[in-house]
């Protein structure tokens, strides 16, 4: 097995890099132009390796390559740290995998380490992995559990009413309340990009919350979001007042056949002129569009877990788990 390795920020987008992106099934933040963009913004140089086996690729590992020491400030520097580990997280979605392969996970990643550590010299410490579900499969000797993923199955259902009969009596009760809410009130709902600058200072809000002093959360920037509204497989709903034509929140949706990916969602807290239960609104409208397009289910993402749960989602473990020399 062979391993190729890119640097978005520099090097050109792999003339099978398309199709691989389709073969693996790896959404909107995958796409060459997305990567680059997202690489500027990182504290950490991202590194793309391609496994190849006679020449045909058989997986991909996205990676940071992170200095012993943590950046606090987003933007990467020109070059790469002599030492540190290498941190394999999906670009652009902290919920998803970082790698996808048709191998073996433990064969997978004993190569690259191997590989990285002829790349990157004796600096490179080890690999820790994200979003990890069985970390025995890895064959690694440190693991710890994280954040669990939320998901929500559709498998079945024909429409929202067939989602709502799903759900305790409080709950549905609520969602019907806030729908004739919404129907009631001067919110209206649109599909379609509208103005990244906007959005991006909506998703800079609900970004605020995370992160520590020691090390906040990147933020998100203007230029990233512009790519990725940009491209067919995101879908944005957008949330204004007819009224006044302010943006009241947005959310995103990164296609998949199978699993879309609820990746961004913000709003104006009500203190500041918000919509009340805009949140609850935009669930259902989320599973509506699942439906409608005949999706299996939604990858929900991590955190709010008793709220998802009461809106149908499941909890699955994960684990970060690190393997060194």
């Amino acid at each position: 097995m062979n391993f190729e390795t890119f640097d978005p920020r520099h090097d050109p987008e792999p003339a099978y890099w398309a199709a691989l992106r389709e073969q693996a099934g790896l959404r909107a933040d995958w796409t060459w132009d997305v990567l680059a963009v997202q690489a500027w913004g990182m504290r950490a140089p991202l590194l793309v390796s391609v496994a190849r086996d006679g020449g045909e690729p058989v997986g991909v590992v996205a990676a940071g390559w992170a200095g012993l020491r943590p950046r606090r400030t987003s933007f990467a520097p020109g070059g790469r740290p002599r030492a540190g580990v290498l941190h394999v997280h999906a670009p652009g979605s902290p919920s998803l995998p970082g790698w996808w392969s048709t191998v073996d996970d433990r064969v997978l990643f004993g190569e690259y380490l191997r590989a990285m550590r002829r790349e990157l010299g004796r600096g490179c410490a080890g690999v820790l992995v994200r979003q990890v579900g069985d970390p025995g499969a890895l064959g690694a000797r440190w693991s710890r559990p994280t954040e669990p993923l939320w998901t929500i199955t559709l498998d079945g259902l024909r429409d929202r009413e067939d989602w709502l009969r799903t759900l305790g009596k409080k709950r549905r009760s609520n969602l019907r309340a806030v729908t004739r809410q919404f129907e009631a009130s001067s919110v209206e709902t649109t599909t379609g990009a509208g103005d990244p600058v906007a959005a991006t200072e909506l998703l800079r809000l609900n970004a605020a919350k995370y992160g520590s002093r020691l090390l906040p959360p990147a933020p998100q920037l203007t230029a990233h979001l512009t790519a990725l509204l940009r491209r067919p497989d995101v879908v944005v709903l957008r949330y204004t007042d007819r009224d006044t034509g302010a943006l009241l929140g947005v959310g995103t949706i990164f296609d998949h056949p199978r699993w879309p990916l609820w990746r961004h969602w913000s709003m104006v807290p009500v203190g500041d002129g918000g919509a009340r239960n805009l949140y609850f609104h935009h669930f259902g409208r989320l599973v509506e569009w699942a439906l409608t397009h005949g999706k299996r289910g939604i990858v929900l993402g991590k955190g709010n877990g008793a709220v998802k749960a009461s809106l149908g989602g499941h909890a699955a473990e994960q684990f970060v788990v690190a393997r060194g020399r």
